[in-house]
């Protein structure tokens, strides 16, 4: 069952954009290939029986079927029957929906989907979350992507609350980046976050709303509202072993 990760609807110029999260954790396989066969369309649960990794296959359901019913609400058709592609990246759009856009997210089982409806043209959204958990190489990676005042904001945190500030940037940072289309290799382009208004979703981040233990950000960019950095030459790409 999806709950909303947003206290309201964010206004984003002539649109709005809504944001939810669903929790897989402990869902049986039998309810997860059960959800699959009634929310997913035929090219996505091929996609599904390739999978081997049960947390893998579970976070895709849910991801796909809090997006489809979000959509199918919309457009007044089953979540089966939305016209749903992907692009280059393989984030999800709309194809027949210009002013639509949709970003989805996953971290320890718990799913985030984020869709934008009436949006101006040009308009992008980005939602990352993450389980609260230590981070190895925090610090090397706060001086990697990190701003001089993101990274003195961390410092004034120790411990839990050091791990939390880490990874709120950290997300803020995804979702600027998923939004951009820059992926990881644009993590260093992203304006300073921690300066950016929270109450201002065209111009910077909100904050989600998220089961205990996770944490999450929200990013609108609305083009000529929105702050943004030019994109220096990219860093190396992180090892599977530097990733949060």
């Amino acid at each position: 069952m999806a709950h909303p990760a947003l206290a309201e609807r964010v206004p984003a110029g002539t649109g709005t954009i809504e944001a939810w999260w669903a929790d897989g954790r402990g869902l049986p396989a039998p309810a997860v290939d059960a959800l699959a066969s009634t929310a997913l369309a035929a090219a996505e649960r091929r996609r599904f029986g390739a999978m081997a990794d049960p947390l893998a296959r579970t976070e895709f359901v849910l991801a796909r079927s809090v997006l489809r019913g979000a959509l199918g609400r919309a457009r007044g058709c089953p979540p089966a029957e939305v016209p749903l592609d992907t692009d280059g990246g393989g984030r999800p759009l709309v194809p027949d929906a210009p002013d639509t856009d949709v970003s989805i997210t996953h971290s320890g089982g718990v799913v985030a989907v984020a869709l934008g409806t009436g949006l101006p043209p040009g308009t992008r959204i980005g939602v990352d979350i993450e389980r609260v958990r230590p981070v190895a190489r925090d610090g090397a990676l706060a001086r990697r992507y990190f701003s001089a005042a993101e990274r003195a904001w961390l410092d004034s945190h120790s411990g839990p609350d050091r791990q939390r500030a880490w990874l709120d940037i950290w997300t803020r940072r995804e979702a600027w980046a998923k939004a951009l289309g820059t992926g990881l290799r644009g993590l260093s382009g992203v304006p300073d976050t921690h300066l950016v208004p929270d109450t201002r979703p065209g111009h910077g981040r909100c904050p989600l709303r998220l089961p205990r233990g996770f944490i999450g950000s929200l990013v609108a960019l609305i083009p000529g509202r929105t702050v943004r950095s030019s994109l220096p030459p990219p860093p190396q790409p992180l090892t599977p072993k530097e990733l949060p």
